[in-house]
């Protein structure tokens, strides 16, 4: 996974809003495009939180789930 990837979800997944206070949940629909623009938080292998741009918002995931739910999509625009 590197910034600037663009992944397909293949589920629908959680994901946070943290650029306006208060930070809200929202679900990222099955079919959804995604791309990285960080990587924020935590052990490689573990938990780590993605910064990624979803229709036109900043929206932090976790690593994980991206690993299991997403597939590479080459092109892809957010």
């Amino acid at each position: 996974m590197e910034p600037g990837e663009s992944y397909r979800l293949n589920a629908e997944t959680l994901g946070i809003t943290h650029m306006e206070p208060p930070r809200t949940a929202v679900t990222v629909p099955k079919g959804g495009i995604v791309t990285i623009l960080a990587i924020v938080a935590g052990p490689l292998a573990g938990n780590r939180m993605i910064d990624v741009i979803w229709n036109g918002k900043t929206v932090m995931l976790f690593a994980q789930d991206l690993r299991k739910r997403g597939e590479l999509v080459d092109g892809a625009k957010p």
